[in-house]
């Protein structure tokens, strides 16, 4: 099942919360696309409905974007109200989990990086001279994180 990105930012917020982090609005939108990435290499299933689009600063969900706005480049410090409510399944609360210890420490900008790098699904979709957002497709993502993993496993990717 795929949720609405903004259920998924308030899982990783609460899982955060609940380890004494707290996450601000860059952190929070690079990790929903990393945990989005990792479930489709491990379960290949989305987890969010909605696209990744490539933008200037890196992979956005636009409905993320625009309910963090108001944050700017602070700490979120509320859960985003959505209605329906969605409850997370059990695999993909622990899969939001090992996403926040592998990669909450990390900085916004530091995640923002990462995002960027040669490789990545963002580098290869992102047009600095397009005249709009590009989507990154999700088998794109899939592939992306489906290497990493392999890279950590001491596999090469073929």
């Amino acid at each position: 099942m795929a949720y609405d990105a903004r259920s998924v930012a308030n899982g990783l917020l609460k899982i955060a919360q609940d380890a004494g982090r707290t996450l601000t609005n860059m952190q929070l939108q690079k990790l929903v696309y990393i945990a989005h990435g990792y479930a489709l290499a491990i379960l290949h299933k989305p987890l969010i409905k909605q696209s990744v689009e490539a933008w200037r600063y890196g992979p956005v969900v636009a409905d993320l974007y625009h309910a963090l706005r108001a944050y700017g480049a602070g700490k979120v410090t509320a859960s985003i109200n959505i209605l329906p409510e969605e409850k997370l399944s059990e695999t993909h609360l622990a899969l939001l989990a090992e996403v926040v210890s592998a990669y909450g420490g990390f900085s916004g900008p530091q995640l923002s990086t990462m995002t960027h790098r040669q490789g990545t699904p963002w580098k290869e979709i992102y047009d600095p001279a397009g005249w709009g957002n590009s989507i990154i497709p999700d088998p794109l993502i899939e592939q992306h994180y489906i290497n990493l993993l392999n890279e950590r496993a001491g596999i090469i990717p073929g």
